[in-house]
């Protein structure tokens, strides 16, 4: 859903004339759309959806075909049918059930298009919303597109509603993102749908960029205008009727299951000179929750508007679940801990908007001034957890679970309390309801509780834990919840180690010095990345008995990318230890040298990297994102990166380099010295997810980061003689 409000005739006619002024350029030539049995995967028709009393969008919609010409030179009208689509007002409400399920619920609907609700009311995610019967006939209009490709000759198809335009880019940008799309085999095939009109949510779509002109989508895609559909895709498609709720945002729901690809920019738009006839059924229930103004999408903010939250509970009671709950859900979160730290306590009690966290669950010093914390903060919420999974709503309930403490906290808090059971049914539901925010697209976090960690006694004294190692630079880093402001004399929330057990076996260790290409630790890769101008390949990793082996990058044309290199990422995933790497990275400007831990869903790294142009330094950096294994979440690009001198050209002589994480510091190690640490939320939280060991080498589109390829410099390589991992465990 995507209204917008129909141009006064001026504009309108503006409008028109302005996309008349198109023809000026001339025909655009797609080789995309050709026969499948000639040249392989192509887009071989196009089914356009046309209501019978619309015949003039229709004829419109053909002169917009006639001026794309196909590989073969001919127009792309030649290769189109015309559906007649579903009409809303001659149906008489007769709608097939196993086609259509004409209700769906607000939560479905904010799951695409999530929105800061001003209304004070409580948010009812399980609220009914009915289909509007132009919302139905949209939807059976396209079902009857995908029977026809299910059905029939074609192997890819594009679909197109009749109220179109082609933007003068769409031969360009189609051709380009269909030479990108990974290749399949004869069993398998491209895509099951392929976006190339539509309108992303105005927080912006959930997506991975996965080449120059594709992205991979999650949710907040709006419209299909325009779309490519393989025949697979549309006995996929026809397999989950029926449709619920409007077209467009089921198919967001579908995207989980579905293989999608959008292009990077959308090609078809919608013409703004024609009246739309649909009625948008979402917007009295959005109305109402105070998420339009006016009929138009309010903006999304991006922070949750309740805050701070406060948390206490009973052992065992998922204090730690919840914490890592509202981290997805946006807040920075303070957990697990006995005190906070100093000016993170001054900052609370004096009402100063500088201070760290928006959220504090299980902080043990916060329970003596709970009181005073619910008049200082109106916006202010307290959540109780309790042990079971009954939901107990009367206080005087809870004095036989909770003890007189929490009960007295209820008491204080009122109404802004909510009361948590561990293991109630649908916990996302409970809290987003009371927090009034829409859940993420993911389970909710269920955890074993960390307990109580005792902060570090050097956590108050300003800095003082890092001021003895050696010089760093803070560059900028990434904007985003799981990532502190940075401020002076904040160090983080440092906590002291925990005893480790006696191990009773014997300490994992891996150990390679490259000799050969083991392929029982390592796997090649034959990928790349959006910032990466390589594409990494097996053969640019050369072993040898005599000498290190080393990583090779070339200038080398292959297709997407003009270099190749290579890239070593361990087969399993592992959670804490020691990682070490002894290499001399490459000095060529413009290339960087990586030796780093990295996971996805959600995206945790840490990172070592030689960048060409700083060979005495090295760059340190921390990507967090909360949730458990599967979760999407992949904000920010920056991470938080620091500069952090070596005191010698790292790229004269070979050195060790070691990473060390535990769950509550992460240490940077150079020949055995430590030159760099960060505590918890020293910016950001500490990765808490297994994740893979990674070497490689890389030529950098930012020439702020690594400085201007030259060319003459290459090839260029990293030479490395060994590694050395000593996980906590392996996954």
């Amino acid at each position: 859903m995507n209204p917008f409000r129909f141009p006064g005739r001026t504009i309108g006619l503006a409008y028109s004339i302005a996309l008349q002024t198109r023809r000026l350029l001339g025909s655009q030539r797609s080789k995309t759309f050709r026969d499948y049995s000639i040249h392989g995967a192509a887009i071989e028709h196009i089914f356009v959806i046309n209501l019978d009393r619309q015949l003039r969008r229709w004829q419109r919609i053909v002169d917009e075909l006639d001026h794309v010409l196909d590989a073969s030179g001919l127009p792309l009208s030649q290769r189109s049918t015309r559906i007649s689509a579903v009409d809303a007002h001659q149906n008489n409400g007769q709608w097939p059930k196993d086609l259509v399920d004409c209700r769906y619920t607000l939560g479905e609907q904010l799951f695409v298009d999530p929105h800061p609700l001003a209304s004070p009311a409580r948010l009812d995610l399980d609220e009914r919303i009915n289909m509007s019967p132009q919302e139905m006939a949209v939807a059976c209009s396209h079902i009857n597109a995908w029977k026809n490709i299910a059905s029939g000759q074609y192997e890819y198809a594009l679909v197109l509603e009749d109220d179109v335009w082609f933007h003068p880019r769409f031969a360009r940008v189609v051709d380009q993102a269909w030479a990108e799309l990974p290749a399949a085999d004869r069993q398998t095939h491209l895509f099951d749908l392929l976006y190339v009109s539509y309108t992303e949510v105005d927080y912006g779509a959930e997506k991975v960029r996965v080449s120059p002109s594709l992205f991979v989508p999650f949710r907040g895609l709006w419209n299909l205008s325009g779309y490519v559909l393989s025949k697979s895709g549309a006995q996929r498609l026809l397999r989950r009727l029926p449709v619920r709720g409007p077209v467009d945002l089921w198919m967001n729901h579908q995207l989980a299951n579905l293989k999608v690809y959008a292009t990077m920019r959308s090609v078809i738009g919608q013409r703004r000179d024609e009246r739309s006839t649909n009625f948008y059924s979402a917007l009295p229930t959005l109305s109402r929750a105070g998420v339009l103004n006016s009929e138009t999408p309010g903006l999304f903010r991006g922070r949750p508007t309740l805050a701070p939250i406060f948390a206490f509970g009973t052992p065992q009671s998922g204090l730690s679940s919840l914490a890592m709950a509202l981290s997805m859900l946006g807040y920075r979160c303070c957990s697990d801990i006995d005190r906070l730290p100093r000016t993170e306590m001054q900052r609370l009690m004096q009402r100063d908007s500088s201070r760290v966290f928006d959220a504090y669950v299980n902080v043990t010093n916060l329970m003596d001034n709970v009181d005073q914390l619910a008049s200082l903060y109106p916006d202010g919420r307290l959540i109780l957890t309790i042990e079971g999974s009954e939901i107990v709503k009367p206080l005087d309930a809870l004095l036989s679970t909770t003890g007189d403490r929490l009960d007295e906290c209820a008491q204080a808090w009122g109404a802004r309390t909510l009361m948590l059971p561990s293991d109630a049914p649908r916990m996302w539901k409970l809290v987003c309801e009371f927090l009034r925010c829409v859940p993420p697209p993911s389970s909710y976090p269920y955890r074993e509780d960390e307990g109580q960690r005792l902060l570090h006694e050097t956590a108050d004294d300003e800095g003082s834990d890092t001021k003895d190692l050696v010089h760093i630079r803070k560059l900028r880093c990434d904007d985003a919840p799981w990532v502190a402001t940075p401020r002076a004399r904040w160090s983080g929330v440092p906590t002291a180690e925990k005893p480790e057990p006696t191990p009773e076996i014997k300490s994992i260790q891996f150990f390679d010095d490259f000799r050969r290409t083991n392929s029982s630790l390592w796997k090649l890769r034959d990928d790349t990345f959006t910032g990466n101008l390589a594409l990494f390949r097996p053969s640019n990793f050369i072993t040898s008995n005599s000498a290190p082996a080393q990583i090779v990058l070339r200038q080398e044309d292959l297709g997407v990318r003009k270099y190749s290199s290579a890239a070593l990422s361990s087969r399993a995933s592992f959670l804490y230890g020691r990682f070490e790497a002894v290499l001399r990275p490459s000095r060529a400007l413009g290339l960087v040298t990586g030796v780093f831990l990295h996971r996805d869903s959600p995206r945790q790294e840490i990172d070592i990297e030689f960048v060409g142009k700083f060979p005495r330094q090295i760059l340190t950096n921390v990507y967090y994102n909360p949730g458990n294994d599967g979760a999407r979440f992949d904000y920010g690009y920056r991470g938080a990166p620091i500069l952090v001198d070596l005191g010698f050209d790292a790229t004269k002589d070979f050195h060790a380099y070691a990473i060390e994480w535990s769950p509550n510091e992460l240490r940077w190690y150079a020949d055995g010295r430590l030159i760099h640490r960060r505590a918890n939320w020293d910016p950001t939280p500490i990765p808490h997810l297994p994740m893979q060991f990674h070497l490689n080498l890389w030529p950098s589109r930012s020439r702020e980061l690594a400085g201007r390829i030259r060319r003459r410099n290459l090839p260029a390589s990293c030479e490395l003689v060994s590694v050395r991992l000593s996980p906590a465990s392996v996954v």
